[in-house]
Order: structure tokens, then sequence, then C-alpha cells
């Protein structure tokens, strides 16, 4: 027993002994395309510089250095090589992809969900009307975290998962016991690391409530949809209230990839609208007229629906949700808005 437990310390130890140090380089090198967005882009960034804003920073900084630490997994195989100069370079090849990635990843995220919002903000203000932003707290969207990404970090995560359980078997039947307990480790690991960003992501999105023709965005992979609530009427009708929402869907042109052909059209995912009151009452829709929330667009294209809602007279702080109809998938999608825990984004009437 002592001498299992003397070859654990050695093997961590020696792994340690490589990661800590070039940690601080990871960190130093992500800290640096900070400094430079914010040197470079100044004042751009400057309403980012909130208490809010740098707990959030913070989080993510947390969740970047879990990410680092699925290197050790990587010591599994890195320990079955018998060279000492083998094990070096398998490791400087994996620090090196996995500091390039992390570096893809920020400066994605700054340059796709940040820069964008915050010239939509300032946007807004010098045309008069900052005041529909107070109260929303963030970019109105279906995502925190870049859609393509989270697909791919899904699609990855499963075809890992199922590769690494097939490796378990086949190595159990191989009676290869050592390189079995390997994949079962991997997999463990893999789902510590997937799951950390998950919840990450949800503990880091907040409630936000949208004003009148304020738009939320639904990515669609290569191209987003906007919402926007144009009109609300609401009509007396005995014990409860008869409300009316005119609903705009829109096809925003400027965010669609460039590999997708500029008239092609898109056929909306299946959405959910509801009403919600302050005490937590849901309200169906009960009619609609006007286009289908179902019908197709091509870029730059647009419609209008009216949903009708039946709403008792004592119920207040009415707002009305729009999502993705949730399938199994969605909830464990890094940064979906039905992913485990995420907060949503509201329309108030």
């Amino acid at each position: 027993m002592e001498e299992v437990s003397g070859k654990t310390r050695s093997w961590f130890g020696e792994a340690a002994r490589f990661w800590e140090p070039r940690r601080i380089w990871y960190n130093g090198a992500l800290f640096v395309v900070v400094l430079l967005w914010l040197g470079l882009t100044w004042p751009h960034f400057r309403p980012a510089l909130t208490l809010e804003a740098l707990g959030k920073m913070t989080v993510l900084a947390l969740l970047a250095n879990v990410c680092y630490c699925a290197a050790y997994l990587v010591e599994f195989f890195v320990q079955s090589l018998q060279s000492d100069g083998g094990r070096r370079r398998l490791r400087w090849a994996v620090w090196i992809l996995g500091m390039l990635l992390a570096l893809l990843v920020e400066n994605y995220w700054i340059a796709d969900e940040i820069y964008p919002d915050f010239n939509q903000k300032q946007g807004a203000a010098m045309l008069g009307v900052g005041e529909m932003f107070r109260g929303a707290t963030g970019s109105a969207s279906n995502m925190n975290f870049p859609a393509p990404l989270a697909v791919m970090g899904f699609l990855a995560a499963s075809l890992g998962t199922f590769a690494a359980i097939a490796a378990v078997v086949i190595f159990w039947l191989a009676r290869k016991p050592r390189l079995a307990r390997v994949a079962a480790f991997a997999i463990c690991g893999g789902m510590v690391v997937y799951l950390a960003l998950l919840l990450g992501f949800s503990a880091g999105s907040h409630e936000t409530l949208l004003g009148r023709g304020q738009e939320k965005y639904f990515c669609e992979i290569d191209c987003h949809l906007a919402y926007s609530v144009l009109d609300v009427k609401r009509q007396e009708q005995g014990p409860v209230d008869d409300y009316m929402v005119t609903l705009r869907t829109r096809f925003d042109e400027t965010t669609t990839s460039p590999n997708r052909p500029k008239d092609a059209p898109l056929t909306p995912s299946p959405r959910e609208v509801r009403l919600l009151d302050d005490a937590g009452h849901q309200y169906e829709t009960v009619s609609s007229a006007g286009t289908s929330l179902m019908t197709p667009l091509t870029p730059a294209s647009s419609y209008t629906t009216q949903l009708e809602f039946k709403v008792p007279k004592n119920a207040r702080g009415l707002h009305l949700l729009i999502e993705t109809v949730a399938g199994w998938p969605d909830r464990l999608v890094i940064g979906d808005e039905n992913s485990l825990g995420h907060k949503k984004t509201y329309f108030a009437l």
C-alpha cells in the first residue's frame, strides 16, 4: 500500500512540476489579451468596468483554470511513455494546443459577444433612447456562450464519452484493467470539466427585462432571429383581462455566416410563448393571428404575429417569455437559455 502511495505521489509530483509553473504563463497570456482589447478599443469597454462585470470575469477566469486542470487527464497517457524526452514533447504539444484554443475562445467571446453589445448600447444612448436599456442587464440573447462553440463542445463531449466508454469495455474484455481504469478516469474528468463549464455559464447568466421594441436574439448557429414586442392592447372582459400582444420576428441579415447563401430561407426552431406574473403563474396563448411563428424567413425579412392571452385581473408584473421548445440536448448545451440553472430574458408589458 505504501509503495502504491509513493508511486502516486511521484506521478503527481512529476506532472505538477511541468504543468503548474506554466499555469502562470497561461493566465498571463489570457490577461494580456484582455489588456490589449481594453487598450486598443478604449473607451469602448468603459461601461463594462463595473463590480458586476468584474465578478463575472473572475468566474470566467476560474473556469479557465478548471479547464487547465484537464491537462492532468493527459498524464494518464503521458506516463505510459518510457522516454523522458517523449513525455516532455507530448506535454509541450498539449500545452501549446490548449493555449491556442483558450486564446481562440477568449477572442471569439470578446469580439462576438461583448464588443457588439456595447456598440449597441452606445448607439442607443446617442439616439436618445438610453432609457430603453434601463433595467436590462446584458445582451438580449438566448445564449451567453458562442453558439458554434457550444454545439461543438456538446458534440465533442458526447463523442468523447461514447469513445471512452467503448474503450473501457474493450480494455476490460482484453484483460487490461490498467488501461480500462485510465479510460474510466478520462470519462469522470471530462464530465467534471464539462459540468463545471455548464453550471458556470448558467451561474454567470442573469434575468433580463426588455422594453417595447427591444429585441431578443435567438442563435440558429450560422444566423440570428430577433423577436420584439411592438404593441400590447388590453381589454377588460369580466373577471379577466384580454391581452393582445403584437410580436415581430426578424431575420437579421448582418448576423449570417459568410458561407450561408444570401437568399437561403430559414425555418425558425419551435418556440414557446407565454405570459408570467410576479407570483409565478403562467398563462398560455389562447389564440393567434397573422403570420405563424414557424413561417420561414429570408435575410432582412420580417413578419408580425398577434397573440392573445387571458389573464386574471389581480395578476401583477406581467412579462412575456419567448423561448425555444426545450429538448433534452438543450439542457446540456453550455450557455443555452434552456440549460440547467440558466436565467431567462423576458419582455415587459
